[in-house]
């Protein structure tokens, strides 16, 4: 529970990276941290290359969109006290 930026970049193959930064404010818990991540990533990304849904509470899920390029994913900053993150392709 601390408040704290996470920052996480996605290339999408061919295209220019997109950074999408979010902050979380004190006092945030996990699963609200998952809920923030979420709206956040949904209001930066392009809605018809990407789709954000949460997953068991604490699981953020980013996919792409039919007919949309492979990504990569990247946390490249994360100052939230207590969270972790790891990107895992599925």
């Amino acid at each position: 529970h601390s408040a704290g930026e996470i920052v996480i970049e996605l290339t999408p193959k061919g295209l220019e990276p997109l950074t999408v930064h979010i902050s979380v404010a004190d006092d945030t818990s996990e699963n609200h941290v998952a809920k923030r991540v979420t709206d956040v990533l949904r209001e930066e990304l392009p809605s018809e290359a990407f789709h954000v849904e949460r997953d068991d509470g604490e699981d953020v899920l980013i996919k792409k969109r039919h007919g949309a390029a492979n990504f990569d994913l990247q946390i490249i900053f994360n100052s939230v006290k207590h969270v972790r993150l790891h990107a895992e392709h599925e």
